[in-house]
């Protein structure tokens, strides 16, 4: 069989903030990427997948003029609209069996290894979703890191029919549609801790690092290490 990985990114196409739209937001917005989720993508053990960094329309020039300021992005992550992206997605899975769509927000970590647990992943035949409820929630500011668990949380993964994917078919998340009403889908869990939600300088999250699971500064650079690769005592 042959399975397409691709990792959706929301970066400035929800929300009504209009600051998303501006260049000092976007440069910002690129830098944290670039500090964090790019980082974890390039350190995944097993390349082969394609990344959709998403857009707001009317912003894509600021985009491109910010992007070659700075250090060239490999092929397989690329920016673009949603109409764009969905060309894209389209193109990559056309003499595909399968499609696993995984998300993530453009601040956020996943583990090295997590594309090839995609691809290596054996499915019970009615399953449509897999959720990754253990991770890290992890103050990049403050320098705390915790265990967490959340039973529905932000970081799923969809599976598709390729052919149905090309038909326009998109699965629907019941209830009020957001990430907390996932696992009403025909769902499996990830038995892994595959992901990391940061906490940064340039973000609004009311977040706390728990006392309770905190990890020891060791600790931490070594979980940082899996999900960022070498080079991370600057962080």
């Amino acid at each position: 069989m042959n399975r397409k990985i691709v990792i959706e990114i929301n970066f400035n196409n929800y929300g009504m903030n209009p600051n998303r739209l501006t260049r000092e937001w976007i440069s910002e917005r690129l830098d944290v990427f670039r500090t964090f989720t790019l980082r974890s993508l390039l350190s995944q053990t097993n390349a082969d997948f394609l990344s959709v960094v998403k857009l707001a329309g009317g912003c894509s020039d600021i985009v491109e003029d910010e992007l070659a300021k700075r250090e060239p992005i490999p092929d397989h992550i690329r920016f673009g609209t949603s109409i764009e992206s969905k060309h894209r997605i389209n193109a990559y899975i056309e003499a595909a069996d399968e499609l696993l769509i995984a998300r993530i927000d453009s601040d956020d970590l996943y583990h090295q290894s997590f594309v090839q647990q995609l691809h290596d992943y054996e499915f019970q035949p009615d399953t449509v979703a897999l959720v990754n409820q253990m991770g890290y929630l992890w103050d990049a500011v403050e320098g705390q890191m915790a265990s967490v668990f959340h039973r529905s949380p932000s970081f799923y993964v969809f599976r598709y029919q390729a052919k149905d994917f090309l038909d326009d078919y998109r699965i629907v998340i019941p209830g009020k549609g957001t990430h907390g009403y996932v696992t009403e889908l025909p769902h499996e869990v990830i038995p892994h801790r595959n992901y990391v939600n940061v906490i940064h300088a340039a973000n609004t999250s009311v977040k706390k690092v728990p006392v309770k699971d905190r990890l020891t500064e060791d600790d931490t650079k070594a979980v940082l290490a899996e999900f960022l690769g070498t080079g991370t005592a600057n962080l």
